[in-house]
């Protein structure tokens, strides 16, 4: 995540954008978007790196928010922006929104996982996973945020697949 703040970052100094973007970023020491994705909370995806979010609140085009009213303020602003951009008054441009200080529970958006579970991927983790396993006490490697492109695979098969 760190790093995909890093270069959005990057961006919003050296990169003329052709789009109006905001990036939402949870810094709520709570969850990431990956437990979301699987309908849990891993305690290692906790966002805890408060000073590096701290750092970026200095910057124009980033807002940090720790209360509902700050973000409702913020939701307003980029609102207005939005409109002024849609009206060709704005230009495009990207944003950032730290979000802070609010617990947030939203429905997982899993849904149906049968897709996952017949799915050539899920043949493919069982078969090579499985045998990586064998013999071993600690049956699965932990996995962090970098399996966002695959964590729904992932996790059906350290919850539901016997391996």
């Amino acid at each position: 995540l760190n790093g995909g703040v890093e270069l959005a970052l990057h961006l919003m100094e050296g990169y003329k954008a052709q789009s109006l973007t905001t990036l939402w970023v949870f810094n709520n020491q709570k969850w990431a978007i990956e437990d979301n994705l699987v309908a849990g909370t891993e305690k290692e995806h906790a966002l805890h790196n408060t000073d590096f979010y701290n750092l970026l609140m200095s910057h124009g085009r980033v807002a940090v928010c720790a209360n509902e009213l700050e973000l409702r303020e913020t939701v307003a602003f980029l609102t207005k922006t939005t409109d002024q951009y849609l009206k060709g008054q704005s230009p495009p441009g990207l944003a950032m929104v730290v979000v802070r200080g609010l617990d947030v529970t939203l429905p997982p958006v899993l849904g149906d996982i049968d897709p996952i579970l017949k799915s050539p991927e899920m043949a493919f983790m069982r078969k090579i996973l499985g045998k990586f396993a064998e013999g071993c006490n600690s049956r699965i490697p932990l996995y962090g945020c970098s399996a966002f492109e695959y964590i729904q695979y992932l996790h059906v098969f350290l919850e539901n697949m016997p391996e």
